[in-house]
């Protein structure tokens, strides 16, 4: 916001006109304007030019009575705005003003991180915004969505704040909220909770991706700890399936690669069967992450095995790569 004082071409008393203008917006959120307060009667013209775009008003005024004038058009990025402000009144009095300021359209702040910037364990959190940030606090949540832990940020680095907390509860969702120069707000919320659901592996006929009637009670033993795990987290975080596949080192690379990612989307099928809601996905990983290590073609019934995690993010590892999960339709 800004004020000017007027030069008058006939003394008049007090401040006849006074201006105001909001010069930094983000993108879709609003629009840069000019608001003139005038507090007496008579006609205002403005001459605008922004960026080379040019801006013209003229409209009759009464006191108390605020005129906008919107700034639209315009591309992102900062421009500057020149021009003059004429106030006439009926009895021939009038003051001319010229205008020199800059505009901002910037893009929301926004947040990246990856999985080597979180130690949940240690309580440390480095994220790095879109544009250098002033302030950031960080919000440690846990069950039942309470507030566990909070931290203000070391802007050392404002292009990397770093967080550090101390909490003996369970962290269910991390939430960073931050300003940059220009006053903009961003917020961030990470959801590092997961949980590796306990099971007896489905025994697969060899070479099939069918679940045989026999197995099907070991799924709905983990029915029941998937609804246990929905109850006491899914208040808090939107709870997600996310099932791997992994085969023995017998046969093809290739082949075991396609039939793993088979049983997966097999196994995430049964869970949206029995009523699981939310997002499910699956990916095979063949022979990788072997749970045992073993040469070419040996059977091992220890690395055909699966993976079911609830999450309410993709996990992220060298075993399961996010690139590789795939969206059960």
């Amino acid at each position: 916001m800004f004020w000017i004082g007027l030069l008058w071409g006939v003394a008049l008393a007090g401040d006849a006109l006074t201006f105001d203008a909001v010069t930094t917006v983000v993108v879709g959120q609003g629009q840069p304007s000019l608001t003139l307060h005038p507090w007496v009667e008579g006609t205002v013209r403005v001459s605008l030019v922004c960026a080379g775009r040019p801006i013209e008003r003229e409209q009759g005024v009464a006191p108390g009575t605020d005129v906008v004038l919107p700034i639209v058009g315009l591309p992102e990025g900062k421009h500057p705005c020149t021009g003059t402000v004429r106030l006439e009144q009926p009895d021939g009095a009038w003051a001319q003003v010229p205008l020199s300021f800059e505009v901002r359209l910037l893009q929301p702040l926004s947040w990246r991180w990856s999985a080597s910037d979180l130690e949940l364990e240690a309580g440390t959190l480095v994220v790095h915004p879109s544009r250098p940030v002033t302030e950031a606090r960080l919000e440690v949540v846990g069950l039942g969505g309470a507030t566990v832990a909070s931290a203000v940020a070391d802007l050392t680095d404002p292009s990397h704040p770093t967080f550090s907390w101390q909490t003996p509860e369970e962290v269910l969702q991390l939430v960073v909220t931050g300003t940059d120069g220009a006053g903009t707000e961003g917020r961030l919320e990470l959801s590092p909770w997961s949980y590796a659901i306990p099971h007896d592996d489905v025994v697969f006929d060899s070479g099939s991706a069918v679940i045989q009637a026999a197995e099907v009670g070991k799924l709905e033993a983990c029915w029941g700890e998937v609804q246990r795990v929905i109850a006491g987290y899914g208040d808090v975080v939107d709870i997600e399936l996310f099932v791997a596949g992994f085969t023995d080192t017998v046969g093809p690379a290739e082949a075991n690669m396609a039939l793993s990612r088979l049983r997966a989307r097999t196994i995430a099928g049964w869970f949206r069967d029995r009523g699981f809601t939310g997002a499910i996905w699956f990916q095979g990983r063949g022979e990788s992450g072997l749970a045992v290590a073993t040469a070419d073609e040996v059977d091992e019934v220890r690395n055909r095995r699966a993976l079911y995690l609830l999450a309410a993010e993709p996990p992220i590892s060298e075993l399961l790569p996010s690139s590789a999960w795939k969206s059960l339709r």
